[in-house]
């Protein structure tokens, strides 16, 4: 059930979350938001269709309604709303302004956002802890042989370096729902094929490379077996081009 927090509690809460540089960035859009549908409205009232009338009014510029995507998907981790109304924008090719076909977005599913988003949010909460153990392993003055501090830096540089991987994927990142797939396969379809060889059946869950669990059964839509797939219905064959040659599979089935 979700909490009672009305729309100026959810965006103060929403907002003390990012970086100030970023809060103050979407602070604006973030705000034109909650002022257009009620500040002292409860989230938890906060219905679908009014989110879709938004986007509309917006004239679906997705620019100016990816804060309020990740404000909405933010209140839905937070149980600030009964349910994600994230889909209710429609951004499923717009984005930060790219379309589901451009060759620089990066496709992935309303859950696979919310878990990027999660993890930058955690691995930016690293870096208290990473400052702490670089100022304790100066205090060694003897810097030509500081094992600590060599260990501290390193660690330093692959948390930034994966922060700016991911904050890169969130800024290209395209939505993709049933609609804009058209019945293809695409991020989030389950696509049953036969390899043509083999005569062998297989299923498996199409995912970003941020998602990929092959334990589960997900893939990345980036492997040779999604990337053959993708944009692919019922009745269609693929070659793979795989490392250990090019097999043949004929798509018999995709679902989501």
């Amino acid at each position: 059930m979700a909490e009672s927090v009305s729309t100026t509690e959810a965006g103060t809460h929403f907002l003390s979350s990012l970086d100030p540089d970023k809060a103050r960035d979407e602070r604006p859009a973030v705000e034109r938001f909650i002022e257009w549908v009620g500040p002292d409205s409860l989230m938890a009232d906060l219905q679908g269709d009014r989110v879709a009338e938004y986007a509309r009014d917006e004239d679906g510029d997705g620019t100016a309604l990816e804060p309020v995507r990740a404000f909405l998907a933010y209140s839905a981790r937070m149980a600030f709303t009964e349910i994600d109304l994230v889909p209710q924008l429609h951004l499923g090719g717009t984005t930060a302004g790219l379309s589901l076909d451009s060759p620089d977005a990066y496709r992935v599913t309303i859950e696979g956002l919310a878990a990027l988003e999660q993890q930058v949010e955690e691995l930016k909460n690293r870096r208290p802890d990473i400052a702490g153990a670089l100022r304790a392993a100066m205090e060694d003055k003897d810097f030509r042989e500081n094992a600590p501090l060599d260990a501290a830096r390193d660690e330093q540089a692959h948390l930034e370096a994966r922060i700016r991987e991911i904050e890169d994927q969130l800024r290209r990142a395209v939505i993709i729902d049933e609609d804009s797939k058209a019945g293809l396969a695409n991020v989030g379809s389950t696509v049953r094929v036969r390899n043509l060889e083999l005569e062998r059946e297989q299923t498996f869950h199409l995912v970003s490379s941020s998602e990929v669990d092959a334990a589960s059964g997900k893939i990345s839509i980036e492997s040779p077996v999604g990337s053959a797939v993708i944009n692919h219905g019922p009745g269609d064959e693929v070659t793979v081009n795989a490392p250990s040659g090019a097999l043949r599979l004929k798509v018999l089935e995709v679902v989501g």
